[in-house]
């Protein structure tokens, strides 16, 4: 009989381990490389083998569209998918749905792809480059797409005869600040002087800017301007146009220590500083230093505005946060309330009204972080390195979530019971 009772209370307690293991794996396998430092937050896996995927969008019947390096695939609702385009010398480096047409960039064009007729415009074919600083993004509003076009330098100075000098798209005077040996001037070729008072042209389509291209008239045109790069943007629920402008870096001939990024406002026809502004601050002043330690020489002798405007978030680091997403309707946080991701701690962020922020997730540190979109009620992250789309929401809350942690301890409990019993019965 006592022999009888142990085998019971073993196979119970195999059996119950065995509910406990497939529970815990079950809740987590989806979160294995992930931490929810916000509790009130669910993460899962969306879409898995994702190979050469570098962006997405979503159309009103939550179908998405996959740029990638050779082509647009098309997962729809339903998760069957199918490729739309297949071309081997596209590689798509943002995209966007509007009005039943695909928008996309793929090397320094601007197309536009017709979904009923499936027929291609090349909408914008010689977007400026840019040596690598930042990519092209594209974002839409009312007919009118925006296009984020970095600056060719860090700093306004091409590093060597190989690199691509900054076009501009205003009028700049400058004051004749030459580097490396007193040989290269800004906005200038690799061993070109300038000298004070020369007046660098407008160019239609320049460097570190934003221009807006209107889908009816097909006309495009500056919109803001002097901004180093865009790293993610997104509206607000006012219409507000926000987004990540990464801040000047310590490399190049004219270095700049002590900068950050920052999360903007952009508006039509403003100036925010670059070259010789960050953050609303100018380089020479005591935030910034040049590798040695000195003062920043200020590039311009006219500037376009007296007082570029201040920044609404000023991050820790530079070249660190990228992937704005605003939570307009406070479908997950508060309501306007911003998403980033920071790529040095593989961290994703929650940036209230108030500029407070606070981490939401730490990813592990094999992610590489394409493109982040907020689609209706979650908030999707592409992982290319790993090929996964996760998905983020606003933890439902049920019945079964609600007692979980009081399931989990009384588990315990009947464990702990079972081994007591186990351990009287050995000892009599």
């Amino acid at each position: 009989m006592e022999e009888d009772m142990k085998k019971i209370i073993v196979i119970a307690f195999t059996i119950i381990l065995s509910l406990i293991g497939a529970a815990l794996i079950f809740n987590n396998v989806m979160k294995a490389d992930i931490t929810c430092v916000d509790r009130e937050i669910d993460v899962s896996i969306k879409f898995k083998g994702l190979k050469d995927v570098n962006c997405f969008t979503y159309d009103s019947l939550n179908n998405f569209y996959l740029g990638t390096d050779n082509g647009i695939e098309l997962i729809k609702k339903d998760g069957k998918s199918e490729k739309i385009i297949k071309d081997k010398d596209l590689k798509i480096s943002s995209i966007i749905y509007e009005d039943d047409k695909l928008y996309y960039i793929s090397d320094n064009k601007l197309i536009g792809y017709d979904l009923e007729s499936k027929s291609k415009d090349i909408l914008i074919s010689d977007l400026p480059r840019n040596n690598g600083i930042g990519k092209y993004s594209i974002i839409a509003r009312d007919n009118t797409i925006f296009i984020s076009i970095s600056a060719a330098t860090n700093s306004g100075i091409v590093n060597d005869n190989k690199s691509i000098q900054d076009t501009s798209p205003i009028e700049l005077t400058l004051r004749g600040i030459n580097y490396d040996q007193d040989n290269t001037g800004s906005f200038s070729s690799y061993g070109i002087k300038t000298k004070n008072g020369q007046v660098i042209k407008r160019s239609a389509l320049g460097n570190a800017c934003v221009i807006s291209y209107d889908i009816k008239s097909k006309k495009s045109q500056l919109f803001s301007y002097g901004i180093r790069n865009v790293e993610g943007w997104d509206y607000n629920s006012s219409g507000s146009l926000m987004a990540i402008v990464g801040g000047f870096e310590n490399n190049g001939p004219r270095a700049v220590l002590g900068d950050t990024d920052y999360i903007y406002e952009l508006k039509k026809d403003i100036w925010y500083g670059w070259p010789d502004y960050s953050g609303g601050d100018p380089l020479n002043s005591p935030k910034f230093t040049d590798e040695n330690g000195k003062s920043v020489k200020m590039l311009l002798s006219k500037l376009p505005m007296l007082n570029p405007p201040a920044p609404f978030y000023v991050h820790s680091d530079a070249g660190s946060i990228y992937g704005l997403v605003v939570d307009s309707t406070g479908a997950i946080k508060e309501k306007d309330s911003m998403f980033f991701y920071d790529k040095n701690e593989t961290t994703l962020y929650n940036l209230d009204k108030n500029g407070l922020s606070k981490k939401i997730l730490k990813f592990n540190d094999n992610i590489e972080l394409n493109d982040i979109k907020l689609v209706k009620q979650s908030i999707y992250i592409l992982d290319k390195r790993n090929g996964i789309m996760y998905e983020i929401k606003k933890e439902e809350k049920s019945l079964v979530n609600g007692y979980r942690d009081i399931m989990f301890f009384s588990l315990c409990v009947i464990i702990l019971v079972m081994v007591i019993i186990l351990m009287k019965i050995k000892k009599s």
